[in-house]
C-alpha cells in the first residue's frame, strides 16, 4: 500500500464513512436487525427514518454507530485494552435497546447459551469476572507477540467464548476485533450477514470454543486480505485516475521551471521557460 499516492483527506474521510455504515449494517443484521445498507446509511447520514421499520432497529443502528466512532477514537490515541473499555463499548452499543438498561456494561448473572446449544452454554456467572482478568492478562502478554490479525480474531473468539453481558455481545466482540486491527494499522473487517456467511461465521466460532480455534482465525484473516486487496485496488485506480487527467487536458501546466501546454491528448504542445524563483 506504501508504494501508492496516499488518498486526499476528503476521500479517506468518505472512504472511512462508508466502512462504518457498513459495519454498522453488517454487525446488526447478523444478530437480526431488518435493516439493509441503504436504510442503515439513510439513518446515519441524515437521522431519515424508514418507513415500517422498527423502532428497536433504528436505534440499534444510532448505538452502534455512536459505539463505533468511540472505538475508532480509542484506537486512535492507542487506548489500552481493559475491562472499562469493554464495558463502555457494551454500554453504547446497547444504550437505547438492552431490555435493562441498569444492565448495559454489567456482567450478567444468570445463564445463557448459543440457539438450540442449551446443553453448551457460554461461561457461568461466577466465573465471568475470573475469565475476563484472564483475557486482559493474555492480552498484555500476546498482543505484540502474534500476528496483528490472529491476535484480533483470537480477542473476539476468546471475548464470545466468555459471553459476559446479558445482550450485545457479538457487537461488542466484532467492535473489540476491529479496535485490536485498527491499533495494528489494518483496515477494519466487516464479516457479511448473508446466510451462508453467518453461518460459517456462527460455525466456526463454536469450534474455537470448542478448542480449534484455526478455522476462525482462518475466515477473519481472509477477510482481512480481501479488504487488504480491495484498497490496493482503490490506490492504484486513484493514481491512475490522476495519471489520465493529468495527460487529457488543455489548460496550461506551470512548473518551477517551465511552463507546458498539452494537446489534450498527453503530449505537449509546447514548452516555454518558467518564471526565475
Amino acid at each position: 500500500m506504501d508504494q501508492y499516492r496516499p488518498l486526499s483527506k476528503i476521500q479517506v474521510r468518505q472512504l472511512e464513512k462508508n466502512t462504518r455504515i457498513e459495519h454498522v449494517w453488517s454487525s446488526n443484521a447478523i444478530e437480526g436487525n431488518h435493516l439493509d445498507r441503504y436504510e442503515t446509511a439513510s439513518i446515519i447520514d441524515s437521522g431519515v427514518t424508514i418507513h415500517g421499520a422498527s423502532v428497536k432497529d433504528i436505534l440499534e443502528t444510532l448505538d452502534l454507530n455512536e459505539a463505533y466512532e468511540y472505538m475508532m477514537s480509542l484506537a486512535s490515541k492507542k487506548e489500552p485494552l481493559s475491562q472499562l473499555t469493554i464495558r463502555d463499548l457494551n454500554r453504547i452499543a446497547t444504550l437505547q435497546t438492552a431490555q435493562d438498561k441498569s444492565n448495559a456494561g454489567v456482567y450478567r448473572v444468570v445463564n445463557v447459551w448459543p440457539n438450540g446449544l442449551e446443553n453448551h452454554p457460554y461461561v457461568a456467572p461466577t466465573d465471568i469476572r475470573p475469565q475476563m482478568d484472564q483475557l486482559m492478562d493474555w492480552s498484555n502478554e500476546n498482543q505484540n507477540k502474534l500476528h496483528p490479525v490472529i491476535y484480533a480474531a483470537d480477542l473476539h473468539q476468546k471475548f464470545v467464548s466468555i459471553h459476559p453481558f446479558i445482550d450485545g455481545n457479538g457487537r461488542t466482540a466484532r467492535l473489540l476485533m476491529n479496535f485490536a486491527l485498527a491499533q495494528a494499522g489494518y483496515p477494519v473487517i466487516n464479516v457479511q450477514p448473508g446466510r451462508k456467511e453467518r453461518y460459517d461465521y456462527m460455525e466456526r466460532l463454536e469450534k474455537a470454543r470448542e478448542g480449534n480455534s484455526g478455522p476462525f482465525e482462518k475466515l477473519i484473516a481472509d477477510y482481512a486480505e480481501d479488504e487488504l486487496k480491495r484498497r490496493i485496488e482503490t490506490l492504484k485506480l486513484n493514481e491512475t485516475n490522476i495519471r489520465e487527467a493529468r495527460n487529457e487536458t488543455r489548460l496550461v501546466e506551470k512548473s518551477k521551471d517551465k511552463t507546458i501546454e498539452r494537446d489534450g491528448n498527453g503530449g505537449i504542445k509546447n514548452v516555454q521557460p518558467g518564471e526565475k524563483i
